[in-house]
């Protein structure tokens, strides 16, 4: 068996009364886990997923979740946002999508907080009213 080699297969022949050769293998494993290059790659995969997760999350108008989401399950948590209800607020002028907390449609530039408190029937009797007899 090779010192340096910290698998299953190397486990599962290792002898486990000789206590030299466990702490080799423990050496070896450790030494594996403390590679600086595993820590990069996992390091970059991590950021990659969250910027992902915030990017689809803006989209959805939930950015903080995708981030949330990303940062716990990498790519999976992309399918998760991906898959939730979007909270981004349609216009009722333009049928846009607008942020949440916008107050300006970014479209059209309708007030949306005025326009969300207008019902159906207020927006038809408006037109009505402004058409001739």
């Amino acid at each position: 068996m090779d010192p340096l080699e910290c698998s299953l297969t190397a486990l599962s022949k290792l002898d486990s009364s000789d206590i030299d050769a466990l702490m080799r293998m423990n050496q070896a494993c450790l030494r594996m886990l403390l590679d600086p290059a595993l820590w990069a790659w996992a390091t970059a995969f991590t950021v990659v997923s969250i910027a992902g997760g915030a990017l689809i999350g803006r989209l959805k108008g939930r950015m903080m979740a995708g981030i949330v989401w990303a940062a716990v399950l990498g790519p999976i948590g992309w399918i998760v946002i991906g898959l939730s209800r979007s909270r981004r607020v349609a216009c009722v002028e333009c049928a846009m999508p607008n942020q949440p907390d916008a107050s300006v449609c970014r479209h059209c530039g309708a007030n949306l907080q005025q326009s969300l408190q207008r019902t159906a029937r207020s927006r038809l009797k408006a037109g009505d009213s402004s058409a001739p007899p």
